[in-house]
């Protein structure tokens, strides 16, 4: 089951939920006042209309000056009825002020006191558009209803980071409004929802289990056009993906990578830096001190797993300076009433803190094939009794590779490098691109989108197979 990354921290939410109670409290009593005020210049207009209507001008006496006495009161009353709606008007407004405020605070504090909602898909689907659930993916079909102008389908693998697969969704949908109009995405699975054993034998999810997972999901996007489909990585499958190519060439039309830690030699970086320092067996370390298993009654029931909050508090900490800059943006546009910038941030960290756990397995393979010994691109990538290595890659298939100028936890030569490491493809095969962004830029940038994933779009449809056969 996914959790929320604050529930690390349960001292400190006790204290936020706390801190609530005060605002709660002071809001209750701002609003009673503001109530109180608005009954007694109700009450005060009634007083004076009553008094208006007992106190009319007596002429019985037959004196006239009487009328100018009682004039002078009338329209005293009615300055003293303007002075208070006045008085009212701005007490209340004044009121209204705090009373907004207070209710931007709570909804500040109700980031991290709150469990962020589910996560799913924005797009909608129906059980018709799950092409393949396997065990630790599903192949979800997002094409529109046709005519399509390519037969390639373009397939989107989501990364496992300890979120929801959602996070390459705004990639996906603009590439197909861009013309790939045959689009899938690929959902990871959080590891309690993969089951341990498979027709009574023991599932591991490492790495040679996902390249055997991915080449399923190719061997039937082709087989269901006829064509091979567009390969594209968003982050952490980049590496997976390239080696399922470079052993099944003939399943990848094209093949790209956004924001996905390639070269991991390419440029020096604080994650991969720590990680060779650490060495290998730090990851095990790991595992044994923070892993856990699944308990009864779930998919997953007794899988070893790697909790999704650490990793995601490592991410936190890779970019604390941004998180901090973006909480104060929240916190500001809620007060100033910036509904919609607001509501952007909170749905960001409601899908961030919303952990995702991983196989232990998973994590240990990719800590120590990826980012300690680089082995895809030294050529010691083994996969089951196979060796993949960047030297193989299949020229005849186009590539490109997307980075972030400003990314923390994947530099933009670690994104790109490995294009400078493939031999005989030529130049118009190759599109490198450094977009001017963070990591989750890469991803969410309405910015990068269009300036960036143009290019990756028209790169990809130069190089896509152009069918006149009925859509499926």
């Amino acid at each position: 089951m996914d959790s929320n990354i604050m529930s690390l921290f349960p001292w400190f939410q006790s204290g936020l939920e706390t801190f609530k109670k005060v605002i709660e409290i002071q809001q209750k009593g701002m609003s009673a006042a503001g109530k109180s005020l608005d009954d007694l210049a109700l009450g005060f207009r009634k007083d004076l209309k009553r008094d208006q209507v007992s106190a009319g001008p007596d002429h019985s006496n037959g004196w006239a000056p009487f009328d100018l006495f009682s004039s002078l009161i009338e329209t005293n009353r009615e300055a003293a009825a303007r002075i208070m709606d006045v008085n009212a008007n701005h007490i209340s407004g004044l009121i209204q002020k705090f009373d907004a405020e207070y209710k931007a605070d709570l909804e500040f504090l109700d980031l991290f006191t709150e469990d962020p909602p589910i996560q799913d898909w924005k797009f909608e689907y129906t059980d018709s558009d799950i092409l393949l659930d396997l065990p630790g993916m599903r192949l979800i079909d997002i094409s529109t209803g046709g005519p399509h102008r390519i037969g390639n389908y373009g397939v989107v693998f989501a990364p496992r980071a300890g979120h929801h697969s959602n996070i390459a969704e705004r990639t996906a949908l603009y590439l197909r409004d861009q013309g790939l109009t045959r689009m899938a995405v690929v959902e990871q699975k959080c590891a309690n929802d993969i089951p341990l054993l498979i027709d009574g034998k023991p599932h591991s999810e490492d790495f040679e289990s996902q390249v055997a997972q991915f080449k399923t999901i190719l061997e039937h996007l082709k087989a269901r056009t006829g064509y091979p489909p567009h390969l594209i990585a968003v982050c952490q499958p980049g590496p997976l993906l390239l080696t399922t190519l470079i052993l099944y060439p003939e399943l990848g039309k094209t093949f790209g990578a956004a924001g996905s830690p390639m070269h991991t030699e390419g440029e020096r970086g604080m994650l991969t830096d720590f990680s060779r320092l650490m060495g290998e067996s730090y990851i095990d370390y790991l595992i044994d001190i923070f892993s856990g298993t699944i308990g009864p009654g779930e998919v997953g029931e007794g899988r070893k797993v790697y909790d999704g909050r650490l990793q995601v508090l490592g991410f936190y900490y890779l970019g604390m300076d941004q998180h901090m800059k973006n909480f104060r943006r929240y916190y500001t546009d809620l007060k100033a009433g910036n509904n919609e910038a607001a509501e952007r941030q909170k749905e960001f960290y409601q899908w961030y803190n919303r952990t995702h756990h991983f196989p232990a397995e998973f994590i240990r393979d990719t800590y120590k094939k990826i980012f300690v010994n680089n082995d895809l691109m030294r050529g010691s990538m083994k996969i089951g009794d196979r060796i993949a290595d960047i030297k193989n890659y299949p020229v005849h298939v186009p590539t490109w590779a997307l980075g972030g100028s400003q990314d923390d936890i994947v530099p933009p030569r670690q994104a790109v490098g490995h294009l400078d490491l493939i031999d005989g493809l030529a130049d118009d095969k190759k599109l490198a691109i450094i977009a001017d962004a963070g990591h989750m830029g890469i991803f969410r940038s309405s910015k990068v989108l269009k300036n960036n994933y143009t290019d990756v779009a028209k790169f990809i449809l130069q190089h896509s197979d152009v069918t006149k056969k009925k859509s499926k």
